[in-house]
């Protein structure tokens, strides 16, 4: 296996000869074979070991196994302690995932630390059937049927396409010592379900089967590859990207595959929900679904997606008309006495300064806000004023108001003034207000 191993780094992970690493060591068989196979070629590593405290004199007894391991072999050790249980108590994951965060947090964070670029981690082909099976049973898309990837960004995965038989084999003709981790026997855990009674009977049923998988999952990584540099041509005939939006023209759909298109380019966006997406281009005008990071909304004869930003509260009082007033993220409002009439500029307004009772107020928008605007006869809502205007749903909630002590809006910042604040012949003091 040494020899099978230092061919796989020559041709997947030649850095990793000449580079230092931080090699993740539990303690367990796969890890410590993982470790001896990386002292054999080289030792520019370090160790990094996680302590969940779930085991308690079990979890100390790997924390002294590995410290003494690197001890022994002149390999710095790096470890960190958490208390598991209370930090899932705040969450709503499982032990599982929270401990599983909270590894690669470290892990990254002491890379970072020791400007290392590569963690080693010592998952192996078994590995990557367990989440075969478990993604299966998720409906997992073609990505979660690949396999465990052996690289990904900074995590190296060097025994990927090694068996778990010949890593126990190997770790046994060397004579090495490791930790048996006693939760591993527990059938309570999906994965530990599948190792422990999945798999065996899988692999009684053709005794080539981890094998006839691994050709499996290099077949389905080509296919998916293929797939991937179709959807990236596709982007660039049917999307276009504005600003800090990305818009797709629904007529474009009759081009190709809608379902599949939308799935492979809204699921690096966090989106799920795929049959509601799916229908989204038939939905109402308005309509919108929500991922954790962006909103995707059916504006007219468009999808619009848009990177969700927090829409901060604004409620800035202005008590004169003397200064500069900053709202948020660099955007101002700048009071100037003026002689003339600012034109064809929606960013700036003239008014009468005798109409203003100051203290002023900038705010959200509020549900039933009207106004009269300028040029038109009456009053009309706020909202129906923006939706005459095209301004999207997802726009309203970045509209500010400047309101007039008596709780009149003097402007909808950037597009209309009030006509009861508007200057006419009887106006003595005239007065500037710049939205930038």
């Amino acid at each position: 296996m040494q020899l099978e191993f230092e061919s796989y780094l020559k041709d997947k992970f030649p850095h990793l000869l000449t580079e230092s690493s931080v090699l993740c060591c539990s303690g367990g068989v796969d890890s410590v074979v993982l470790f001896h196979l990386m002292l054999s070629v080289s030792k520019t590593f370090v160790v990094a070991h996680c302590n969940f405290n779930l085991r308690d004199n079990e979890s100390l007894g790997d924390l002294e196994f590995v410290k003494d391991l690197c001890e022994k072999n002149s390999i710095k050790f790096y470890s960190k302690s958490f208390n598991t249980k209370k930090i899932q108590n705040t969450s709503n994951k499982s032990i599982q995932m929270v401990a599983r965060d909270l590894r690669y947090d470290f892990f990254e964070n002491l890379s970072v630390k020791l400007n290392i670029n590569h963690i080693l981690t010592a998952h192996h082909l078994n590995d990557s059937l367990e989440s075969f099976i478990i993604n299966i049973s998720r409906g997992s898309g073609l990505d979660g049927l690949t396999g465990i990837p052996g690289l990904n960004k900074k995590i190296k995965r060097p025994l990927i396409e090694f068996e778990k038989v010949n890593i126990i084999n190997y770790a046994k003709s060397n004579n090495l010592k490791w930790r048996e981790d006693s939760s591993n026997k527990s059938n309570s855990y999906l994965r530990n379900k599948i190792r422990n009674k999945i798999i065996p009977e899988l692999e009684k049923l053709d005794g080539n089967f981890l094998k006839n998988f691994k050709k499996s999952i290099s077949y389905l990584k080509i296919s998916n590859s293929v797939i991937h540099e179709k959807i990236d041509e596709l982007k660039t005939d049917l999307i276009d990207y504005n600003r800090n939006e990305i818009r797709i023209k629904i007529s474009n759909f009759d081009k190709v595959n809608k379902e599949a298109f939308l799935y492979y380019f809204l699921r690096d966006f966090g989106f799920t929900d795929w049959d509601t997406i799916f229908n989204l281009s038939d939905s109402e005008s308005g309509k919108k679904i929500l991922s954790e990071s962006h909103i995707l909304c059916k504006i007219k004869e468009f999808l619009i997606l848009r990177p969700i930003h927090e829409i901060k509260k604004i409620n800035q009082i202005i008590v004169d008309d003397s200064s500069i007033v900053e709202i948020n993220n660099g955007k101002h409002v700048k009071f100037t006495i003026t002689n003339e009439i600012s034109r064809n500029n929606n960013n700036i307004i003239t008014l009468d300064r005798d109409k203003l009772k100051f203290p002023l107020l900038l705010r959200n928008l509020n549900k039933g806000d009207s106004f009269q605007p300028f040029g038109m006869k009456g009053s009309k809502k706020v909202s129906k004023y923006l939706k005459d205007k095209n301004i999207s749903q997802i726009d309203k909630g970045s509209v500010i108001v400047l309101v007039n002590g008596d709780d009149n809006i003097i402007w909808i910042l950037g597009m209309r003034l009030d006509n009861r604040f508007c200057v006419s012949e009887n106006s003595q003091k005239l007065l500037n207000i710049e939205y930038y």
